[in-house]
């Protein structure tokens, strides 16, 4: 069910105006590709500790399992610069306001957000966010698998908004999902990495030091995407 007087356009205007940096849209739908190298990488136990990898799959791979009636994914980026000291609460804080927005705005008000269900998320559920960040033409997942915007680079917040309604895309051009890279040939990041956690097609989540200690951005401070944010 398309929402009447909902669009592209409309839905960015509002993350705009509520403060985020950019937001794009994609259909909810299972991620099939991702879901086969989610699988293979926590088998080989590249996840380390993190064992919430091994739960939830179904709702990870398939947002509609865990939003019931989902239909469109709302995906918004808020750079660390604007997000403060507690992100989690700055960027849920702009989901909601863009939420009353949207409500004020489409003559489904209300109606378009799960009555039941949590659908405003930042990294708090089990959501294939970078994924869905590319499918809705936020930018690629880089050699240092991070979200790499063309504009923001990849020091970004990743936030989502969830819609029981489907969406009219007026984008003149419709991104289209590739799991290609733009890095072209450059690998700083891989080199630059002190735990060699880093391979072009997997990370090593033992070997980062992000990870263990959460004190390491050498992979963001090194790419050219970020040069001139930093």
């Amino acid at each position: 069910m398309y929402a009447r007087g909902l669009t592209y356009d409309i839905i960015r205007h509002a993350a705009l105006t509520s403060g985020m940096d950019d937001a794009g849209i994609v259909a909810a739908q299972r991620w099939d590709d991702d879901a086969l190298f989610m699988d293979e990488w926590v088998e080989q136990g590249l996840h380390g500790n993190m064992s919430y990898f091994e739960r939830n799959q179904a709702k990870r791979y398939d947002i509609r399992e865990l939003v019931p009636g989902a239909r469109t994914v709302v995906v918004t980026l808020l750079t660390y610069e604007h997000s403060g000291h507690d992100y989690h609460r700055t960027v849920k804080s702009l989901l909601y306001q863009m939420k009353q927005t949207l409500a004020e705005t489409c003559d489904c008000g209300q109606e378009m957000f799960s009555p039941t269900h949590q659908h405003i998320f930042c990294d708090s559920a089990p959501v294939l966010e970078r994924r869905m960040a590319v499918a809705a033409g936020l930018g690629f997942i880089g050699r240092n698998h991070q979200l790499i915007h063309p504009r923001l680079g990849s020091r970004v917040h990743i936030g989502e908004l969830v819609l029981q309604v489907d969406v009219e895309d007026d984008r003149g051009v419709k991104p289209t999902y590739s799991g290609a890279t733009s890095c072209g040939e450059c690998s700083r990041c891989i080199d630059a990495c002190p735990g060699k956690a880093l391979g072009r097609q997997e990370w090593d989540a033992r070997r980062c030091i992000a990870y263990i200690t959460h004190k390491c951005e050498i992979c963001q401070q090194v790419c050219p995407y970020n040069e001139k944010l930093i």
